[in-house]
């Protein structure tokens, strides 16, 4: 599989009972790294608000009308936001979730924040190279038992303007 066939693009309320799906489809360990926390599933409420969080905005990567990934960003500050993607068990690996923290990434900067916030467990050994694929440039460090991977927008945003 590969992302050619993968469209993205932001959510929208008619993407909640897909992205509700999508969580339903993954696996355990999947939905723990995601969570932090050992979760059986979300609620449709829960479901709602990372589809629209508050002061933030979603992205879902669907294939055939299907909704195979989903990210999220939520405001930190008047500077940041912090992210979360989730890919169907299926597909990860393919390059879904880079593509969606590259579109996150971009509408981070689009909107003016100068960060991005990744959140992982040290044992969740896929996001930090989900970053790195997607072309941005993580700093990352270590708080509170939590790997905390931050990414300057700055280089976004100014190649976002060279490739206008």
């Amino acid at each position: 599989m590969t992302t050619a066939l993968v469209r993205t693009r932001v959510a929208t309320e008619d993407d909640v009972a897909a992205v509700l799906a999508l969580h339903e489809r993954c696996s355990a360990q999947t939905l723990e790294q995601r969570f932090h926390a050992a979760v059986p599933g979300i609620s449709l409420r829960l479901a709602r608000r990372l589809v629209l969080p508050p002061g933030g905005w979603s992205i879902v990567a669907e294939q055939c009308g299907q909704v195979v990934g989903h990210g999220c960003a939520g405001r930190l500050s008047d500077t940041g936001v912090e992210v979360g993607l989730l890919v169907d068990d299926a597909f990860q690996g393919s390059g879904i979730g880079s593509r969606l923290m590259r579109d996150l990434a971009q509408g981070a900067a689009e909107r003016g924040f100068g960060s991005l916030v990744c959140e992982v467990e040290p044992d969740n050994e896929s996001v930090l190279p989900t970053v790195r694929k997607a072309g941005l440039d993580p700093q990352t460090r270590y708080v509170d038992g939590v790997l905390e991977i931050v990414v300057p927008l700055g280089r976004v945003a100014d190649c976002d303007q060279q490739t206008a």
